[in-house]
């Protein structure tokens, strides 16, 4: 519509220009062309007026795509801070809880142990296993102990690469270890079910009760003694039976682990030759 009275309004100024070339020879022009300048100064002012719409308007289209760029960038700026903030929190996490483990064991043994982060978890079915940022070159070796939260054993280096190390979890089936319950001195194997961890080999005539301490026992050179494993929740003993059994509830979320200590200065004691397979 603005478009419709601007052309218009410059037809009618142009038709007045035609006028006054026409009357150009007249002898009363100037006066004429006085007239005729005043009323193509009225034109000329009323055609602008219609025009303002248009330029106020292309104005504010300007000035909203500035507003939309700025808004743009001002939205990457506040994600990109988000970020930041994101990620020196999960520091913050990280520190806190490598703090804590290496306050569990006591401030004058952490020499002896490597903090390490938990990369994954093996996903295969049955299996109990994760795999951490230490490696050879961290002075990690097969059949070290690993902790987990409040100095609890939760399972022993299986494989070790240059720079990342694999942890058989004790809740792992093929994982078993020596144990001894803290309050009697009874040596059980600690061994993972389908249902959970379970003393094998239990002596029937044990003083086993609920609520007693298992710890890592030191027989046979596998693991350093005295690290702490669970606590007994149940004991079931048959007197027709040699053995009775345990079940030992762990003291570590096992779901949960995402850093841990490795016991570097200690070495496992190599395993006996088998004499059927030695040669005579």
């Amino acid at each position: 519509m603005l478009r419709t009275q601007q052309v218009g309004w410059l037809i009618a100024m142009l038709a007045v220009g035609l006028a006054l070339l026409a009357g150009s020879a007249l002898r009363n022009f100037a006066s004429f062309e006085l007239d005729a300048a005043g009323l193509i100064g009225s034109l000329s002012r009323a055609a602008a007026v219609p025009a303002q719409p248009v330029a106020d308007f292309a104005h504010h289209v300007g000035q909203t795509q500035a507003l939309s760029e700025e808004n743009a960038e001002l939205r990457q700026e506040v994600a990109r801070l988000e970020a930041n903030l994101a990620a020196l929190r999960e520091q913050q996490l990280r520190s806190a809880q490598v703090t804590e483990l290496i306050t569990a064991v006591g401030p004058e043994a952490a020499d002896r142990y490597v903090p390490a982060a938990v990369l994954f978890r093996d996903p295969a079915p049955a299996r109990e296993a994760v795999t951490i940022d230490r490696g050879l070159t961290d002075g990690v070796r097969v059949g070290q102990p690993v902790l987990g939260p409040g100095a609890t054993l939760v399972g022993v280096i299986s494989a070790v690469e240059e720079h990342q190390a694999r942890v058989r979890l004790l809740i792992d089936v093929d994982s078993a270890i020596p144990t001894v319950v803290q309050s009697s001195r009874t040596q059980a194997a600690l061994t993972a079910t389908p249902e959970g961890l379970r003393l094998e080999f239990v002596p029937s005539e044990s003083l086993v009760t609920i609520g007693d301490t298992v710890l890592s026992s030191a027989l046979g050179g596998e693991l350093p003694g005295g690290l702490l494993v669970g606590r007994v929740s149940a004991f079931e003993s048959d007197p027709r039976e040699i053995f009775a059994y345990a079940t030992v509830e762990p003291l570590a979320d096992y779901s949960r682990l995402e850093h841990v200590l490795v016991l570097t200065d200690f070495r496992p004691a190599p395993p006996e030759p088998d004499d059927r397979t030695s040669s005579p």
